[in-house]
């Protein structure tokens, strides 16, 4: 008798219990508002200020927004689009995709004259070059830049990208004399 009981009890908790489903509903509200969170997190670059004297490099924040992604290598039962919220392998197995980086300048342009905000916007092409990309990836790109009162100026970026894609280091040169070369650090979680 107690035999039936205790297989009673286990089969009746494993009916109620739908965590122990490994097909479980995804939790749509938890993945979308972490994912939300951990885009708060910039990355950090290096940016010129410099006029025709003098130069020296200024500290800023940057943040990641890829709004579509276009991959080369998508199954062929899914789009190869993507929107903001990119599958990783998707981005460094060969992809296209336009970016918009919001960008905070820790201190101000002292030669320079630039504002503090500014923004860019964009187009790369990230590519894989050891394996399927996910020990290490590479981008080319082209970016317009919005930062007042030189606005716009244009920039060729180049990154290279490891772990994921989601740590990289990222160099931009751009065609203004008070601003050359800016170098920061990538940092994306997907």
């Amino acid at each position: 008798m107690q035999y039936w009981i205790k297989v009673y009890a286990i089969v009746l908790l494993l009916l109620t219990c739908n965590n122990l489903y490994a097909q479980d509903e995804e939790r749509k509200m938890a993945k979308y508002l972490s994912w939300s969170l951990l885009q708060l997190f910039p990355s950090p670059y290096l940016m010129q200020d410099a006029n025709a004297t003098d130069s020296r490099l200024n500290f800023g924040l940057r943040w990641q927004i890829i709004p579509v992604n276009i991959s080369f290598h998508a199954n062929k039962y899914v789009s190869p689009a993507q929107f903001f919220m990119i599958n990783p392998v998707r981005r460094f197995s060969g992809s296209v995709e336009m970016f918009v980086q919001p960008e905070a300048s820790i201190s101000g342009f002292k030669y320079a004259g630039f504002n503090k905000l500014g923004v860019s916007s964009g187009i790369r092409f990230v590519l894989p070059l050891k394996g399927e990309g996910e020990h290490l990836s590479y981008s080319i790109g082209g970016k317009v830049n919005f930062r007042e009162p030189v606005s716009p100026y244009y920039s060729l970026e180049l990154g290279i990208y490891s772990i994921y894609s989601m740590v990289g280091l990222q160099l931009n040169y751009n065609f203004i004399s008070n601003n050359r070369i800016n170098v920061g650090i990538f940092l994306k979680y997907f």
